[in-house]
């Protein structure tokens, strides 16, 4: 249990993120996760193909998965229950529309 705990801190840590937003990078992707347990739907939108809406993956314990290519810097936000959602995250920027967007540099 206590190896666990200490890869999610590292995870957090390396990724820049919150303990409710961290990411997992593999050498052809990054695998984005998201805690929020009282969500009925998360959809994950990022630079990569023109902000186009993918559902995420529920794990049963409350956090939510999406799995992307790591080919280039990732600009994203989350669409949780049909509201925008920005986590905390080291590096932002606003939008064209005044709104902020998450950025994953590579």
């Amino acid at each position: 249990m206590n190896k666990y705990l200490t890869l999610f801190g590292l995870f957090v840590v390396l990724s820049g993120c919150s303990p409710q937003h961290f990411i997992k990078k593999d050498p052809d992707s990054l695998t984005l996760y998201l805690r929020k347990p009282e969500a009925h739907r998360v959809q994950f939108a990022a630079s990569i193909d023109h902000f186009t809406l993918h559902d995420a993956r529920q794990d049963g314990r409350g956090v939510w998965e999406i799995k992307v290519p790591a080919s280039s810097e990732l600009k994203y936000f989350y669409i949780v229950d049909g509201q925008v959602y920005i986590p905390e995250c080291r590096f932002k920027e606003k939008d064209d529309f005044g709104a902020e967007n998450c950025i994953y540099p590579l």
